[in-house]
């Protein structure tokens, strides 16, 4: 956790951290329970490399926890923040829910360990994920 010079957490690195609308919806998606990078890159139809970046940056602020299973790491919102915080990313993941529905949609049609599944069986899960999601906003 980044802490300024007096010990008190970084509140402007948070800010920062959390003023980006696709690091906004990583942590909407943390909200609903801890990930590995193939289930947010499948929930958030962005590429791994995308979901990395943003991740490191949530993690560099201190606002997430990491934990090996097997060969995965998976992402999680700290439970240790100072409650204002902790608030605040609740209030967060409430509007990036309402704001992006289809993030949701997808995440529930990703079976868990997204990356472990074959590659013939994945395709069919991201097909699934996007045309659940096109069927819910027929506008994309």
């Amino acid at each position: 956790m980044q802490m300024t010079s007096t010990g008190t957490i970084d509140r402007i690195s948070v800010a920062r951290a959390l003023g980006d609308q696709t690091r906004a919806r990583i942590v909407g998606s943390l909200g609903v329970r801890a990930l590995c990078v193939c289930e947010l890159r499948v929930a958030l139809s962005l590429s791994q490399a995308t979901v990395s970046d943003h991740l490191s940056v949530l993690f560099e602020a201190g606002l997430l926890k990491s934990s090996k299973r097997s060969y995965w790491t998976l992402y999680a919102i700290r439970d240790d923040l100072p409650p204002e915080i902790l608030k605040f990313m609740s209030l967060l993941t409430d509007q990036v829910h309402a704001q992006f529905p289809d993030d949701r949609n997808r995440l529930t049609d990703v079976p868990p360990f997204a990356c472990s599944v074959g590659s013939k069986k994945m395709s069919v899960a991201l097909r699934r994920a996007g045309q659940h999601s096109r069927k819910s906003n027929p506008d994309k």
